[in-house]
């Protein structure tokens, strides 16, 4: 089948899977062995005839086809997978705006109303008319229209805060009598929830009800309060009326599923709150009832139906309906049943630990000897792993983590999350979190308490007095971790994070790369002692120039070790062609710099631009002053900015004045002031560099080797 035969998504979507296998040079069969496909589905997704991958079948297919995180996140839009993408808006709640991954403020109350109208219609316009009435009460008469381009214009820059690198440029356009936002499906929660709900009706009109219940639970679970909660003015506009509504159909919907699974405890949270939301609506009480005589609370199904049919009389002067009666009915005739609730509990949830780990000796011993021994303390004990990405910090945690087991220690319970601090998701919220731990240690659903504080008090009370280990990896601060932490004298908290965190009591190991021992071992491990002793001159400049960090030595390996013809001096080549690590094209580099980017997204404005004024330094390592120079800041200023890099292990410091910027991440910095500073920007940068080294700052002698002032003119 040829490429225009395919037309829409699934065309789309064919044709990009076939050019990224295709590139990588391998056949059909090769690919689905590797993915763990069958050649039939995979052949059935190139040519056009899977209407919705699942988004862990592309995923797989990214693994093997080495696909780089921009082109994996194209991929999984084309199946609505958008939480891979960069911007994301919610209104079903409090107004909301993610940016690659981290919230942003849309500014004043005047821009969270227009952002908040527009995306009460995404991908449509909205007339101007319209969005000025938003606002006419702020100005003058005549300079609303000033004020709205004003307004659109600062709005467009908190969605898009680095526009030269932007993916597009249309997320916020002008269009003809008005303005448009322009989103992809899952990059906005109202977006996402609609097509939920259609997917989670053909489930149930196909009979599969279990599919069908996971889909609504998913839907409903995207509501965190009223729709624009807080933006008064925009409670009566009819998309956010009609949008209240249509939520307690589907809680309905959602429920008599539930219900025919014997789950009734699934959806009672919501149908109360509908219930009391709205005090006459006969579906949602009928539900309610159901549900509450199915959980064996007859006599609190048949409260719920005598006050409403008294509401029904006073108010309305009727009788209930004839849907609401029969269940009624049913009810006194016991025909609900109740099923027997048995609680799953899954204590054990540490990741695997992985067979080829290597090194790490000296910082597993001082983790080791940081725990107190085996009932000798009386508090929690949480130990800390801090390091840059790619550093191997949650391997060296696994590791500890099931040494300890192995060892008799913590066998009662070991929890793990994943905790997205850096991610192309958003950071996951401690009260999801927790919700999932208290459901694997046997608490039923309908027994989790809202609120964050109570969910955090009934989790370290399951906690107390329990052998327990909890992993939480890559935090993304303080104010995620805490809730998160128990209180048990026998609660060890294993953390893994790129951020300096500051906790009270904690044992904190910064992690660093491998020493070139342990890197060389990484290396033989996967292609053998003779293949690395053949070359130990090429195999040290590999080493060199990918830093020795964990992570790029696991991919030289991984990557010598399918090319088995190939020399470490090949390799070496390779790299100097393509301009270094992370200019080459395979899967490894472009992960390396996929980890990197979620770093430095991290960073506001101020410290990505002192960071890539780094990468314009004509050496790695650099003191405040010269720094100063460069960037045009005092030097308070720079040693401020400087120790705020440190704490997200982008830099090192070195001592009080000396910083530098650890192996491949000066490549890194290099790469980014290249694409990111103007010429005249770097030009300028390099002369104040150039000309208070040859007076203010007599620290670049230090150094010693080339002459500064020729360093730096080479940089020009």
């Amino acid at each position: 089948m040829v490429d225009d035969e395919i037309s829409g998504p699934r065309g789309r979507l064919a044709a990009m899977v076939r050019k990224y296998r295709r590139r990588a040079g391998l056949t059909q069969q090769e690919t689905a062995e590797s993915a763990g496909l069958s050649v039939g589905a995979l052949r059935d997704l190139e040519q056009g005839r899977v209407a919705r991958p699942r988004g862990s079948t592309l995923r797989m297919l990214g693994d093997v086809l080495e696909l780089s995180h921009g082109e994996l996140a194209e991929l999984l839009r084309e199946v609505d997978e958008g939480s891979a993408v960069g911007l994301r808006i919610e209104v079903l709640g409090p107004l909301r705006v993610w940016v690659h991954g981290k919230l942003v403020d849309p500014g004043s109350e005047t821009q969270r109303l227009l952002l908040g109208m527009l995306a009460l219609s995404p991908n449509h316009p909205v007339p101007r008319n319209t969005l000025l009435e938003m606002i006419c009460g702020e100005c003058p008469r005549g300079q609303t229209g000033h004020l709205l381009q004003s307004r659109i214009s600062r709005l467009r820059g908190r969605l898009q805060p680095n526009r030269a690198e932007s993916e597009s440029d249309d997320i916020l356009a002008a269009v003809h009598g008005g303005y448009r936002l322009s989103v992809a499906d899952g990059q906005h929660d109202l977006k996402i929830y609609y097509r939920t709900v259609i997917r989670a009706r053909a489930a149930r009109d196909h009979g599969d009800l279990s599919a069908a219940c996971e889909l609504f639970a998913e839907a409903v679970r995207l509501w965190r309060g009223e729709p624009l909660a807080g933006l008064d003015a925009l409670q009566s506009h009819p998309t956010v009326v009609r949008l209240a509504h249509e939520y307690r159909t589907v809680v309905v919907e959602y429920a008599a599923v539930a219900a025919e699974l014997g789950r009734y405890h699934a959806a009672l949270p919501l149908l109360r709150r509908a219930a009391d939301t709205d005090s006459l609506n006969e579906a949602v009480h009928r539900e309610l009832m159901i549900a509450l005589a199915g959980g064996g609370q007859q006599a609190a199904a048949l409260a719920v139906f005598d006050t409403l049919r008294h509401r029904l009389a006073d108010e309305l002067g009727a009788d209930p309906g004839p849907d609401l009666t029969a269940a009624y009915y049913r009810i006194l005739r016991q025909e609900v049943a109740a099923p027997e609730v048995v609680p799953i509990t899954a204590h054990r949830q540490l990741p695997p630990a992985t067979t080829d780990f290597t090194g790490r000796a000296a910082q597993l011993r001082e983790l080791w000897d940081a725990l107190p021994a085996p009932g000798k303390s009386n508090s929690m004990t949480i130990c800390a792993i801090l390091g840059m990405g790619g550093v191997g910090k949650t391997k060296l945690a696994v590791q500890m983590a099931h040494r300890l087991l192995a060892d008799g220690r913590y066998r009662d319970i070991q929890l793990h999350a994943d905790l997205r601090g850096y991610a192309s998701r958003p950071p996951a919220e401690p009260a999801v979190v927790l919700g999932s731990f208290l459901r694997l240690l046997g608490v039923p659903s309908d027994r989790i308490p809202a609120s964050l504080d109570d969910r955090s008090a009934l989790y370290r009370d399951r906690l107390y007095d329990k052998h327990a280990l909890v992993l939480l990896d890559n935090v993304a601060g303080e104010s995620q971790l805490l809730p998160l932490l128990p209180a048990g004298p026998d609660n060890l908290v294993l953390v893994t994070s790129r951020r300096t965190l500051w906790l009270d009591g904690a044992h904190t190991l910064s992690l660093s790369a491998f020493t070139a021992d342990e890197a060389r071992r990484v290396l033989i491990r996967a292609v053998g002692e003779a293949r690395v002793a053949a070359e130990p001159d090429a195999v040290d400049q590999v080493l060199t120039r990918y830093g020795r960090l964990p992570l790029a030595v696991a991919l030289v390996a991984r990557r010598l070790q399918s090319r088995s013809t190939w020399r470490f001096a090949d390799f070496l080549e390779r790299l100097d062609e393509v301009g270094g690590p992370l200019n080459e094209q395979a899967r490894g580099s472009r992960h390396l710099r996929a980890v990197f980017d979620l770093s430095y997204q991290a960073l506001d404005p101020v410290h990505q631009r002192l960071f890539r004024l780094l990468g314009l330094h004509p050496r790695d390592d650099f003191t405040v002053y010269s720094v100063a120079a460069l960037a045009a800041l005092t030097s308070a200023q720079t040693r401020q900015q400087l120790d705020r890099l440190v704490d997200e292990h982008m830099i090192v410091e070195v001592d009080r004045h000396h910083y530098r910027l650890p192996g491949l991440l000066a490549d890194y910095a290099r790469d980014r002031a290249a694409s990111a500073e103007s010429r005249q920007e770097r030009r300028s940068a390099l002369t104040r560099l150039l000309t208070s080294s040859c007076t203010a700052v007599p620290s670049l002698a230090e150094y010693g080797g080339p002459s500064p002032r020729r360093d730096v003119i080479s940089h020009g």
